[in-house]
């Protein structure tokens, strides 16, 4: 018989879960016009939002991500993240390659990339949706500069910004009140933190909280709507094999890179061209030399 679960969830989980329904509520256009008015100040309309979901392996594991094609100009990834959230600006990198890669696929344009004449391509702005218990300001900007390796002259420069709002309940008054979806969500996830202290069990706790919101109209049509697929989500981490799933697939991502690193030094050994090593191991050069470095 299965046991349930009432531990507290882990943090890579907690950030998993509460993602997914940051995700699935901001995939209806009618949302992510309002919350894309609220950040710009420009204003849209959903029938302007153009939905897709940003699909990349970071870290051997698969990644699906919210991107809006907003009127055809502008491209806004935003992700919500209840742990710290450092490297953002290098996922947001790799993100946006594969955005602008598949939009130039399937406007059947990667011709245009080479001509002479300038190619234009959509604006990107990066957004995080921070509402993690470590305190941290209302609004501040990450750069992927801030990731570089000191050293080397600069020839050519390339940065990336990503936004980072505090959705914590209390912050971000502002914004709130553009973007009433985005209030209410963070008064439901702090519902739920405040149901955690009374009920012993977290699955409760998440039900408990469902059905206060609808009773108090805190996303009451969404929780209506889509309240199973909610509790579903958030307590998807205290089934059993689901963890044991999640842990199988971290352990096969950790013996794939060492499986890797272990194929390039012995690449090294045999003196193979540096060429010849990124091509069998997928590594970068810099990964590579650094391997030669230590020997």
């Amino acid at each position: 018989m299965k046991v349930k679960q009432t531990r507290e969830p882990s943090k890579s989980a907690n950030r998993e879960i509460k993602d997914g329904v940051f995700k699935i509520l901001f995939e209806d256009p009618e949302n992510a016009a309002e919350l894309h008015t609220a950040l710009t100040g420009i204003p849209c309309t959903a029938d302007e939002v153009q939905i897709f979901k940003i699909t990349t392996i970071v870290s051997g594991k698969i990644r699906n991500d919210l991107g809006l094609l907003v009127g055809g100009r502008i491209i806004f990834l935003g992700e919500h993240m209840s742990t710290l959230y450092a490297n953002m600006p290098v996922r947001c990198l790799i993100y946006v390659a594969d955005s602008y890669d598949r939009l130039i696929k399937m406007r059947g344009e990667e011709r245009f990339i080479y001509n002479s004449k300038l190619y234009k391509i959509p604006k990107p702005q990066f957004v995080v949706f921070y509402n993690g218990l470590t305190d941290r300001p209302e609004q501040e900007i990450l750069r992927l500069s801030d990731a570089f390796e000191d050293g080397g002259v600069d020839l050519g420069k390339l940065e990336l910004e990503v936004a980072v709002y505090n959705i914590n309940k209390g912050k971000n008054a502002e914004l709130f009140a553009k973007c009433d979806t985005l209030r209410q969500y963070a008064d439901f996830i702090a519902k739920i933190r405040e149901f955690e202290k009374i009920y012993k069990d977290y699955d409760e706790a998440v039900k408990a909280a469902v059905e206060f919101c609808i009773a108090n109209d805190v996303l009451a049509d969404f929780l209506k709507k889509n309240g199973g697929k909610v509790v579903s989500i958030l307590t998807a981490v205290y089934d059993e094999d689901v963890a044991m799933r999640v842990f199988a697939e971290e352990q096969v991502a950790e013996n794939l890179a060492e499986h890797t690193i272990n194929l390039a030094k012995k690449l090294i050994g045999y003196n193979e061209p540096i060429e010849k090593i990124i091509d069998l191991t997928g590594l970068t050069s810099a990964e590579i030399n650094q391997l030669i470095a230590e020997g």
